[in-house]
């Protein structure tokens, strides 16, 4: 039977003989499982523990510019109504901000001058 339960200290040793031998985590500590803001469930099959999930709050956004040829207001926007958005999204509650674009001139940007990361193919994320 599948079950599923919030993180409990007991399963700090498990967790971390896991990400020390999983080759893509292995550099993860238990920490960052634990961090405010954010759950974690263990998931079981038959009581025996499989997986561990962490979630945390995120907000996704979506841009559209009225004109994609006006690069110097669009930027002249973004940089003063860009802090706004991140101090209001901290303060309820998010521990990050996503969104997707396949625009290399706005990906360079946001990475840049915003404080995103790209992580795979259109997707960026910044870290509040």
């Amino acid at each position: 039977m599948i079950t599923d339960r919030f993180m409990q200290e007991s399963d700090e040793t498990i967790l971390t003989q896991s990400l020390a031998q999983d080759e893509y985590h292995a550099t993860t500590n238990v920490d960052f499982f634990k961090e405010q803001g954010t759950l974690t469930k263990v998931y079981e099959l038959d009581g025996e523990p499989v997986l561990f999930s962490r979630a945390c709050k995120a907000l996704r956004l979506d841009l559209q510019f009225v004109n994609n040829h006006a690069a110097r207001k669009n930027m002249q926007v973004m940089l003063g109504g860009f802090p706004a958005l991140v101090e209001k999204a901290r303060e309820s509650g998010f521990r990050e901000i996503i969104f997707n674009t396949s625009s290399p001139l706005l990906k360079k940007f946001c990475t840049t001058r915003l404080g995103f990361t790209e992580v795979e193919g259109d997707e960026l994320r910044r870290a509040l």
